[in-house]
């Protein structure tokens, strides 16, 4: 991998608010530390930017927050770790204050993951020619594309480390090195150790990655893969990246037509979680175990809003994407058809567009007629073309189980297209409700 360490400062100082986190800090002893230096060195754009200092930093974070109309809060009180954000409208990185964890710079960069995190530059007024501290050889690491842990107690003190690695090596193209890689394999079982909120993260993360095919490899590798999402994910993993490969192309060629399914995709159901991500994670663990995306949701704490879209996501087949043959081209027709599955209908959409991909049977046009018409929805369903005062004096129906079935069934006929107005609602009732137990 090619390092520009003449472009380091020049990275670093063209971040937002840079420089006056300099003028913060003169005369105080810190450094920049991680994934800032590693990303600027080999020309990525950093979004998170580590501070690390001898002497405790939250004064001078609260402090930097307040005069720039940033957000501060703790990360881990205990041990002096904060967080300083912005949400002005502008992309700031988020900017992380804390303790040295040793009793030195030093001994702090060797009790670190992996080498190529473990570089470090003093952050002074004449940082631009102060050399990098590189205990670990990590630099040497990054120029080769290796990913090696510091020390072969990495894993035992924090097994994410694993899983964070893989997304490392596929964000950046890494290779594992040989006895980092037998250290993840032979404890992988510690991820239990981990909470799942942290685990997540981390496995969306690399899905999320250009070259996620190469994340489902290294999951089968590592074996972390197997312990996710059970024995038989090593086997697959080369099914899944086609799988992988498939959906993506099908969502390309969707977006070239209709542009705005791009923002669709990018779209957060909940932190950290976009709709691409979302559906990619359900799409592939279902071709496992039809069971398992819904498991997990529930192991790994997903809000209630995401939980309901796995299921629904979940129990999506060929008889579904028939389904959709046959829905009226309105849209209250396709919100309704939507809401049936408790799903948003843009989520909806792109799952069937994936689904048929997969199953060889994928109505580009059909899918593609339909996104301007779901552009219009949101995540709420229609009001009703008949209130429940009508249907208590014209059709004697009390606030109940009846009168939900009358609903449902002025619903699904809305679907199909018998009914499009609140005329031809209350015509449709009237000769139906004889048939309504």
């Amino acid at each position: 991998m090619y390092i520009d360490k003449d472009n380091l400062a020049a990275g670093l100082k063209g971040l937002p608010l840079f420089e006056r986190l300099m003028a913060f800090c003169h005369g105080r002893e810190v450094y920049v530390v991680g994934g800032a230096v590693r990303d600027a060195l080999i020309g990525v754009p950093v979004h998170d930017v580590d501070l690390i200092f001898p002497e405790d930093p939250t004064a001078l974070a609260r402090s930097f927050a307040k005069a720039h109309g940033g957000h501060w809060f703790w990360l881990d009180e205990e041990r002096n770790q904060s967080r300083v954000v912005f949400k002005n409208g502008e992309i700031y990185p988020v900017f992380d204050f804390a303790l040295f964890r040793a009793s030195s710079l030093e001994l702090d960069l060797l009790d670190r993951d992996f080498t190529i995190n473990a570089i470090a530059l003093c952050l002074s007024a004449d940082f631009t020619t102060t050399p990098l501290i590189d205990p670990a050889g990590g630099l040497e690491d990054l120029q080769n594309d290796l990913l090696q842990m510091v020390s072969k107690d990495a894993f035992t003190n924090d097994p994410l480390r694993m899983v964070k690695g893989i997304r490392h090596a596929t964000a950046l193209d890494l290779q594992i090195q040989e006895d980092t890689l037998g250290c993840m394999q032979d404890q992988v079982t510690e991820l239990y150790r981990v909470a799942p909120e942290r685990i997540r993260q981390e496995v969306w993360k690399t899905l999320a990655c250009e070259d996620a095919a190469r994340g489902l490899q290294l999951f089968a590798e590592s074996l972390v893969g197997n312990y996710l999402f059970g024995n038989v994910f090593s086997g697959r993993s080369g099914a899944l990246a086609e799988s992988l490969a498939v959906v993506r192309n099908c969502w390309c060629h969707l977006s070239l037509k209709q542009p705005v399914v791009r923002d669709w995709l990018a779209r957060e159901i909940e932190q950290g979680l976009s709709c691409e991500t979302l559906l990619l994670w359900v799409i592939l663990l279902a071709q496992l175990d039809g069971d398992l995306p819904g498991r997990l949701a529930e192991e790994w704490l997903l809000s209630r809003k995401a939980k309901a879209c796995v299921n629904a996501l979940a129990r999506t087949d060929e008889r579904t994407l028939r389904e959709l043959d046959h829905i009226s081209t309105g849209p209250r027709a396709f919100a309704w058809w939507a809401h049936a599955y408790r799903i948003e209908p843009r989520l909806w959409l792109l799952a069937l567009a994936a689904i048929g991909a997969l199953r060889a049977d994928y109505n580009s046009e059909l899918i593609c007629n339909w996104v301007p018409v779901v552009d219009t929805l949101d995540d709420q369903p229609p009001e009703e073309l008949v209130d429940g005062h009508w249907l208590q004096h014209e059709l004697g129906l009390p606030p109940g189980p009846g009168m939900s079935r009358v609903l449902r069934l002025l619903r699904n006929a809305e679907i199909s297209g018998l009914v499009d107005s609140a005329e031809s609602a209350r015509d449709y009732l009237v000769h139906h409700c004889r048939n309504i137990d």
